[in-house]
């Protein structure tokens, strides 16, 4: 049953992750200037693959890569949560959040 929290809180993460940054990337009302295909491929590379693989390793489970990939995402989903207050933007903060309870479950669902 914690297996089964656990794997739900990390899909809300990946999830929330996912959406939020397409939202900065194509749809910021902060924002006036055209993309730059270089913010795409750095967010990309530093907010989407690094959920998408905590997901997949949280499903195959592999706790201590899940938990890698979770820390790699933390400083960026810090920032873009505190930078600007109040937007929609500071969803991003429930992303270690969810990690973090996920992580908890899983590894406190496993017998000692």
């Amino acid at each position: 049953m914690k297996n089964k929290i656990s794997n739900y809180l990390n899909l809300i993460a990946t999830v929330n992750a996912i959406i939020l940054t397409i939202i900065f990337l194509f749809f910021n009302p902060y924002k006036q200037e055209e993309i730059n295909l270089g913010h795409v491929i750095s967010l990309t590379c530093l907010l989407i693959l690094p959920s998408i693989v905590s997901l997949l390793f949280s499903l195959m489970n592999k706790k201590l890569l899940a938990i890698i990939a979770a820390i790699i995402t933390l400083p960026l989903c810090l920032y873009f949560g505190v930078a600007k207050i109040p937007s929609v933007f500071n969803l991003y903060l429930l992303t270690p959040i969810f990690y973090l309870f996920g992580t908890k479950f899983r590894f406190f669902s496993e017998k000692v």
